[in-house]
């Protein structure tokens, strides 16, 4: 209770400091909620993994539980899968977040973060997949120059690759599917060989070949083949001098930059990375701030960071919850797609006059699909669940757009605009256009459906 209570604390303070915010209540509140389980989790989490940690952690939770069934956890789960990448994508305690997704899981109505534990589980499976199939592949070759030659220079070329195999830096490719996971199209990397040494890149390159191959074999005549699209995302370690530095897959390669050069221009790196300067300095602060490794100095006065050594020392410099610079409308993009939803059942339902409420879920679920399909690929994720609909359904009918059959509840009808109807005048609608540019460009219109 004393949780909940510091949270609305914070709630109610930040209301206070951002009074011109025109977002609903729910996002903050959400996000509040979301934010200081986090905290929670990260404090235990580097505390230790042990039982009695696990406990704490329970008691602080339980009364989170107030938030299944209501319409505040769809915002909840949204803000939470957030933190959880966050975590995740940093290394965190899987253990730790299992056993907390185990205990308030009926606070996700769309079953996000369950998802995504599983996703976890089924990319370490993939990835014990790929290292068979990478034995599999040596051994084919060895058959293959066995048969070919016995000659010196073919033992050789094998013992090369042998030895290139032995001295490949260990990796691991997570594959996360976009359906759960909140990912930003900004942290998208096109083409990894750009960027990484070699040796990387050949494993980056064999594991895109195994995915390729793999997806051939399993996958349905009529569908579409998944391809793979690298992010940023990620962490790494990397040795410097007697420091092992805990990074980021961004931060790896802008240190990595330094095993060539003394000195390395922000600029550069930004148009080398295609990457927002939000972004990419977010990713630099840690390694510039005090007990970084790098030194930040103007370009016409370069300063030199001094020789690390010393006693070997573990030095954690990850970023801090990337999601809040990558995404920093989130809130705004989710109210978006609530009033886009709004709207549509408000269309339909016109059309419709009454209809089955899961055909109705059914049609609404489509159009976003539809919606989906037509966007660019770097438009963002406009994916939208079951869940999602049918919260914005019961969110209509509380505003008198809609009501139930009284005889079939699974029957919802359209309210005519008569002023006269019951609950009808609650309903208010505001359509806005954004302006339209002269200039020739591209124009977009805004229509927006407030309820």
């Amino acid at each position: 209770i004393a949780g909940i209570a510091l949270c609305w604390q914070g709630v109610v303070q930040r209301q206070v400091c951002h009074t011109s915010c025109s977002a609903p209540s729910s996002l903050p509140v959400s996000e509040r909620f979301a934010q200081y389980i986090d905290q929670m989790i990260q404090t235990s989490g580097a505390a230790s993994g042990s039982v009695e940690t696990l406990e704490r952690l329970q008691q602080f939770l339980e009364p989170m539980l107030f938030l299944s069934g209501l319409e505040l956890a769809n915002t909840f789960e949204h803000f939470y899968r957030y933190y959880l990448g966050d975590r995740l994508l940093a290394q965190g305690n899987v253990w730790l977040e299992s056993a907390v997704i185990d205990q308030i899981g009926s606070c996700f109505p769309s079953r996000f973060p369950q998802q995504m534990m599983k996703n976890l589980s089924e990319s370490a499976e993939l990835q014990q997949e790929f290292h068979l199939y990478r034995l599999q592949q040596l051994d084919r070759r060895l058959q293959e120059h066995d048969q070919v030659s016995r000659t010196s220079d073919s033992s050789s070329m094998m013992e090369d690759e042998w030895a290139e195999s032995e001295d490949e830096a260990e990796v691991q490719v997570l594959v996360l599917s976009p359906r759960c996971w909140a990912v930003s199209s900004l942290c998208f990397l096109d083409e990894p060989t750009k960027h990484f040494p070699s040796e990387l890149c050949s494993y980056l390159n064999q594991f895109t070949q195994f995915y390729t191959h793999s997806q051939s074999m399993y996958g349905l005549s009529h569908s579409k083949p998944r391809r793979l699209q690298w992010t940023w995302l990620g962490h790494a370690e990397l040795q410097l001098g007697c420091w092992t530095l805990h990074v980021s897959t961004l931060q790896m390669f802008i240190l990595l930059h330094f095993n060539h050069h003394q000195d390395v221009q922000v600029e550069s790196l930004l148009q080398v990375t295609g990457l927002s300067a939000a972004v990419l300095l977010h990713a630099l602060q840690p390694l510039v701030s005090d007990g970084g490794p790098l030194t930040c100095s103007p370009p016409d006065d370069p300063s030199h960071g001094e020789t690390v050594d010393g006693v070997p020392v573990s030095v954690q410099l990850l970023p801090r919850q990337t999601y809040l610079n990558v995404d920093e409308d989130a809130a705004g993009t989710l109210e978006r797609k609530r009033n886009y939803i709004y709207c549509l059942i408000v269309h339909i339902m016109k059309q419709e006059k009454e209809m089955h409420i899961d055909n109705l879920v059914f049609k609404v679920l489509d159009s976003c699909q539809k919606q989906e399909a037509s966007r660019s690929p770097g438009g963002g994720s406009f994916s939208c669940s079951t869940g999602d609909v049918l919260s914005c359904i019961m969110h209509v009918i509380s505003k008198g757009c809609i009501r139930r059959n009284e005889e079939n509840p699974h029957i919802v009808e359209f309210l005519p605009e008569d002023p006269s109807t019951p609950q009808k005048g609650q309903a208010q609608f505001s359509f806005s256009r954004a302006e339209i540019r002269k200039d020739g460009a591209e124009s977009r219109a805004d229509i927006r459906c407030d309820l």
